[in-house]
């Protein structure tokens, strides 16, 4: 099976080596050349982490390296993610666009007693046991940070085989887990994870939402309740590709025509509404120099990035790039 995985997400393992301490010319220069990449091949990876185990073996050393994760390593999936209600919608987020994140397609997810687990149905095998537990614990760590009020973990399963020691990985999971399984995974309570958040959100995803906010903003009336309402709910649907007409209608309870008379009271037609959203949230992602037009693509609702650039073209006379190149130049 053939698996990449961000560029970004390989800070994580620069991030835990200065933290720690640990000084390796050779793995702080691959781990560079990695960052500069927009994906790596999981082999690459996995050399890496070995390379990092043999400098600091430790069973549990994936658990450590995950809980370093930031909003800046988990790079496209995080900005999904952030604009998701409940931990439900955000697993569900995930699963649609883990082909994005990894090149690939084979999560599961399954209702199971009272809890929802995310799984990877694969033989993954101890020699990916390393690159399991990074995943896992990148992924936990990143789910508390966005949802502390209803990320409850009921199990984990992990690929390797049980170490002389698992309290380290009861405390950090905070749950039982189970080893040597062909399924790795996490089960969440249902019932929390349905539910909304009532606490403030980190400051580092506080920001990054007021800049979407901002952007959306924009291209839109200010302080009116419909119009704060459909921007919310294009935020969500953009990126999941659902911004016809009638799948927006449906998320604000009305519709379609009762959505467009209600526009129409603003002088908005949808489609011109929606390209001027879009224009502005591009504009915003290009300038920051962390998203890649891939992934800007992605984030703005399109499959292809060719299909991105003609429309950031049509609406601004500029390529992604060249706008991206002048950007950079009046803050350098």
């Amino acid at each position: 099976m053939f698996i990449r995985i961000s560029g970004q997400f390989t800070g994580i393992l620069q991030l835990w080596l200065e933290q720690r301490g640990i000084h390796s010319s050779d793995l702080h220069s691959r781990l560079a050349q990695m960052a500069e990449r927009e994906t790596v091949p999981v082999e690459q990876w996995r050399s890496v982490l070995a390379t990092a185990a043999a400098l600091y073996p430790k069973p549990e050393l994936g658990l450590e390296i995950g809980s370093h994760a930031k909003l800046r390593h988990i790079g496209v999936l995080g900005y999904l993610l952030l604009n998701c209600e409940t931990l439900v919608d955000a697993l569900q987020t995930y699963q649609l666009c883990e082909r994005r994140f990894y090149s690939v397609d084979f999560c599961r997810l399954e209702t199971v007693a009272n809890g929802y687990r995310l799984a990877w149905p694969d033989r993954l095998g101890d020699e990916n046991a390393l690159f399991v537990q990074v995943a896992l614990a990148t992924l936990v760590t990143f789910m508390r940070q966005r949802f502390p009020d209803s990320c409850q973990l009921l199990r984990v399963d992990l690929t390797e085989q049980a170490p002389k020691d698992s309290a380290p990985y009861q405390v950090f999971f905070g749950c039982p887990v189970h080893f040597g399984s062909t399924m790795p995974g996490v089960t969440v309570d249902y019932a929390l994870a349905a539910q909304g958040e009532t606490s403030a959100l980190q400051r580092a995803f506080h920001l990054v939402r007021k800049e979407q906010a901002e952007a959306v903003g924009a291209a839109l009336v200010p302080n009116n309740a419909f119009l704060q309402q459909l921007q919310a709910i294009l935020l969500k649907l953009i990126p999941e590709s659902r911004v016809s007409l009638v799948q927006v209608a449906q998320e604000m309870g009305c519709s379609p025509r009762t959505l467009q008379r209600q526009l129409a009271d603003y002088q908005y037609s949808y489609q011109v509404l929606l390209d001027a959203v879009r224009e502005q949230l591009g504009c915003r992602y290009l300038k920051e120099g962390g998203l890649t037009f891939v992934e800007i693509a992605m984030l703005l609702g399109y499959s292809e990035q060719s299909a991105f650039s003609r429309a950031f073209k049509n609406w601004t006379g500029k390529t992604p790039r060249q706008y991206r190149k002048e950007t950079l130049k009046k803050t350098s």
